[in-house]
């Protein structure tokens, strides 16, 4: 079974956001950048469907700016086989349409049986790309994957247990298919010093895409308010009460 995931790079969760001059786009400089942490819970998932049936690749995909690679080679010290790299500079903030045909493009020259990807991206809160890519392939979608209850890999079967409005679905689904996957009980593993040594000498397929036209374009980027500090009230439990209610109706003129 070979199984196909779709990784993003993204900041650190932890960047302190800044905009450009021009406020269109993020001030890349001092940002540290790491694999979009849900697409990571999707290389676990499908590396341990691969040590689950011992057989198949798992291959990374991905698309964007030179930079990318460094991502790429993070998922491939955590065990991926290989890598394709669909690479260049001006896909720094293509949308997602133009990215999913990318992808979807490169995906049809390939034998594939499972595409996993993590369930939004934390850079724009976005969960297009995946969507976009098995509607342009024709493929079952299911989206937020919690764990795989079985994979039937002579069948060509999986089971899915998905979150859905708090409570559970279990879904059987016919491969092939496209799965967004979030955390469930899965903790991706930590790149073994040998792991990294291995993804330097692991293959990445560069490819160098076709000009796309966009469908959409940003016009301006606002970063949300600052927040006021917090104020703690001092004192007994009814000195507290009494203060906080003096100030929601005098400082914050709510009541």
């Amino acid at each position: 079974m070979n199984i196909v995931v779709i990784i993003r790079q993204t900041p650190d969760t932890e960047t302190k956001i800044k905009l450009d001059s021009e406020s269109k786009k993020i001030d890349t400089t001092g940002i540290t950048w790491i694999i979009n942490p849900y697409d990571e819970f999707a290389i676990e998932k499908a590396l341990k469907i691969k040590e689950q049936i011992n057989a198949g690749e798992v291959i990374l995909l991905a698309c964007g700016s030179s930079r990318t690679e460094e991502a790429i080679r993070q998922g491939l010290a955590m065990g991926a086989d290989r890598a394709i790299f669909i690479k260049d500079d001006s896909l720094e903030n293509a949308d997602p349409f133009s990215i999913s045909k990318l992808l979807a493009a490169e995906l049809k020259s390939m034998q594939v049986d499972l595409i996993l990807s993590g369930k939004k991206v934390i850079d724009f809160e976005s969960s297009q790309i995946p969507i976009f890519v098995s509607e342009e392939l024709g493929l079952t979608h299911v989206s937020f994957a919690m764990k795989f209850n079985e994979v039937d890999a002579t069948n060509k079967k999986i089971v899915v247990d998905r979150e859905a409005e708090g409570s559970h679905e279990i879904i059987e689904v016919q491969l092939p298919a496209l799965i967004t996957c979030d955390r469930g009980e899965d903790h991706p593993r930590y790149a073994s010093i040998t792991g990294i040594m291995k993804a330097k000498k692991k293959e990445i397929i560069v490819r160098t895409p076709s000009p796309l036209e966009q469908r959409t374009e940003i016009s301006g980027m606002d970063l949300p308010p600052s927040r006021k500090e917090a104020k703690i009230f001092e004192g007994e439990v009814p000195e507290k009460v009494a203060a906080l209610v003096k100030s929601l109706r005098e400082e914050a003129k709510v009541i």
